[in-house]
Parts: structure tokens; C-alpha cells; sequence
């Protein structure tokens, strides 16, 4: 597949601060893309540069070809943003929004009625076409910003944190007219601080910290990155700080800790592990209830890299 997106040494400083540094990065046609990363981290910048609000410092972006800074014009009559936060005017119905946006455009008023009651069908807000859009919850909001940004059919969608503040429901809707829009051709270049999010629903996942990326690949190869930090849970009858102390003698562990009668250890490999540890609670006459492995999630991979520190 062709790449859809193509960012070489893409860079962006703001004075002497480097908001975005050098970075490489191609999203294939038909993708659906995570970008993830810390507050900031340089994602806001990266796709604010990739929608041609902004000039960067130094490098390309190319959308399908098209140099984001040479072909502005061309570059956003082929993308389509769904912010994160309702950006359309609350005092119009989600039928008057539609038609503001599509008057925008230029389309033809025959063309705009038509494209508004298909899209509103489409993000299931056609019963409530004619209700004032303030009035309407997080998730139909966001919805119908879904619709604005499909108004000029676009080929690349952009979604910056679309669930975030949303209820269970309203985020699991969202996220299969996510993967209704890219079944449908639409490239998707979604940003979320929901790992779990990203990880069931991304092809590929960048990673960005202080404006560089630093990991790129499938949720399954990012987790590999954590392959030399397994971590066991053990769950006993009863815990004692002896227990605790002989667990952190033992040479293939790496660390301990406990919360109540689970043991979480960090090995430095899972070889023999379950014989290893049988042994040393059967030679203590300690009774266990379960020993099993936990593979890392996207999170621990997420938090391994970029740190615990929280950030503004």
C-alpha cells in the first residue's frame, strides 16, 4: 500500500524550545494510526504541522504527495479534523451545522441536504437533525463533529482524543464508527491517552516524548520492548515479611512488591520460573493459591518509556 502520510526529519521550534525534533514517520492508506504520548510531548504540534496550521521549522510532511506548506489548499481538501472539543456552533441544530459547513465548501444545496442526512445516518443522529446542538450530550457532540469533518469527504481523518470525557457507552460507540469510517477507506490518524483504546483499535502505534518518537510499530512489537521486565503475580494463603525478604535473595528476580496477599515480582526471565518458585514455597511449607504470568500491556510499555513524572 501507498503511504498516505510521509513526515522526514519534521521539526518545529518555538524560540530555542524544540517542540518537535526531526521526526520520520509514514502511515500507510487504509491505517488506523496512534499517536500517543505525554501532555507535552509534541503531538499537538506534529498534527497542527500535518493539517497546515503550522509551519514547521525544517523537514516535510507530505499528505498522499502533497507538501503540507507547497500544496496547503490541496492538503486540506483532503483531510477532515474531529477535535476535542466541540468546535461547532451550539446555538445551530446538528442539521444547521452540517450546512454551514457545506456552504463552506462550496457545495451545491442539493449536494449539502443530501451529504447531511447521510452523514447524520450515519453517526446515528437523525432523530435529532432539527435539535439545537448545545443541548446535546458529550458523545452526540462528538458525533456530530464526526459528521462536520466527513462533509468534504475526506481521504484522512484526523481524531484528537475524540472519547476523551466520555461515558463507557458513548466512547464504545465512538470507536466503532472509528472503525466504520476506516473499513470504509477513510485513514485514521488518532490520537488517545486510552492505551487500551490504541491497543484494540490501532494497526500501528508511534509513541512521542519531549518531541521526538520513541517507539513505532504494532501494539504486539511495542510490548516486546518490555520482554526483559516479566512480571509475575503470586497470590498466597498468608504473606509474611520473611517470605517477602527470601523472594528478594532469589538471583533471577529483579524486584518485590506486595498488596495484601498478591506478590508481584519483576524476573529477569520467565525460564523454569513456575518449577523455580514451586520449590522455594514447597521448601518453606508455603502454601500457594496461584502463580501465573503477566504479560505487559501497552500502559507498561507506555509508562517504561516516557517515566512516571507527571507532566503540565
Amino acid at each position: 500500500m501507498k503511504n498516505m502520510i510521509e513526515v522526514k526529519s519534521l521539526t518545529k521550534k518555538f524560540g530555542s524550545f524544540m517542540a518537535v525534533n526531526g521526526i520520520n514517520v509514514q502511515i500507510k492508506e487504509g491505517e488506523i494510526f496512534g499517536f500517543l504520548g505525554p501532555n507535552g510531548a509534541g503531538k499537538t504540534t506534529t498534527i497542527s504541522m500535518l493539517t497546515t496550521l503550522l509551519k514547521p521549522t525544517s523537514g516535510t510532511a507530505l499528505i498522499d504527495g502533497y507538501d503540507c506548506i507547497k500544496d496547503a489548499a490541496q492538503v486540506r481538501s483532503m483531510i477532515g479534523v474531529v477535535p476535542q472539543t466541540f468546535s461547532l456552533f451550539p446555538e445551530l441544530t446538528a442539521e444547521e451545522n452540517l450546512w454551514y459547513i457545506g456552504k463552506l465548501y462550496g457545495m451545491k444545496d442539493f449536494s449539502i441536504k443530501e451529504k447531511t442526512s447521510s452523514l447524520l445516518k450515519t453517526v446515528v443522529l437523525s432523530e435529532h437533525a432539527k435539535r439545537i446542538s448545545g443541548a446535546f450530550s458529550g458523545g452526540m457532540k462528538q458525533r456530530l463533529s464526526v459528521a462536520a469533518s466527513l462533509m468534504s469527504s475526506p481521504r484522512i481523518l484526523f481524531m484528537d482524543e475524540p472519547t476523551t470525557g466520555l461515558d463507557p457507552q458513548s466512547r464504545v460507540a465512538l470507536r466503532e464508527l472509528t472503525q466504520q469510517l476506516n473499513k470504509s477507506g477513510i485513514t485514521i490518524f488518532y490520537t488517545t491517552h486510552d492505551m487500551e483504546e490504541a491497543d484494540k483499535l490501532c494497526d500501528r502505534i508511534a509513541i512521542m516524548d519531549k518531541g521526538a518518537i520513541i517507539a513505532l510499530g504494532t501494539s504486539d512489537e511495542i510490548k516486546r520492548k518490555l520482554e526483559d521486565h516479566n512480571s509475575i503475580e503470586i497470590e498466597l494463603e498468608e504473606v509474611s515479611n520473611f517470605i517477602l525478604s527470601e523472594l528478594k535473595k532469589l538471583p533471577f528476580v529483579a524486584s518485590v512488591e506486595n498488596s495484601g496477599r498478591i506478590i508481584n515480582l519483576k524476573v529477569k526471565n520467565t525460564s523454569n520460573v513456575f518449577f523455580k518458585l514451586s520449590d522455594f514455597f514447597s521448601a518453606r511449607k508455603q502454601k500457594v493459591v496461584e502463580i501465573k504470568i503477566k504479560e505487559p500491556s501497552l500502559e507498561d510499555v507506555f509508562i517504561h518509556l516516557t517515566k512516571k513524572e507527571l507532566r503540565e
